[in-house]
């Protein structure tokens, strides 16, 4: 999802629900080596038709390579080392209900389908 698409997503469910929360936070991914990845995330929480709800959009540098660190011995496991580019990357929408039996927050599957606020 594109800045301006995320933008809009955000205007819409203002106008049409409020929004009860915003707010942006840090997302670090770390590869087998310790190698930090270091991308954003946003979220806002508003009241939606299925009660309370959140949306998130991750965004982090596109991996263009990866690169496996074998060791010799026969037990050995392989360490993933990703290569990331610094002027290209990618997003990730995800929206989520709440659910009150568990206090927390369920993934909506949306493969194959949209959703739309």
């Amino acid at each position: 999802m594109t800045d301006d698409k995320w933008e809009d997503l955000k205007e819409n469910v203002r106008e049409k629900f409020g929004i009860i929360e915003e707010k942006s936070k840090p997302d670090i991914m770390t590869d087998d080596l310790g190698n930090e990845i270091k991308g954003e995330k946003e979220i806002i929480v508003f009241d939606g038709p299925m009660g309370k709800m959140m949306v998130t959009k991750t965004k982090r540098p596109v991996i263009i390579d990866k690169k496996s660190h074998y060791h010799k011995t026969q037990a050995g496991k392989a360490l993933t080392e990703y290569v990331v580019s610094d002027t290209e990357f990618t997003s990730k929408v995800e929206a989520f209900t709440w659910d009150d039996i568990a206090q927390d927050w369920e993934v909506i599957d949306t493969r194959g389908d949209s959703i739309s606020f």
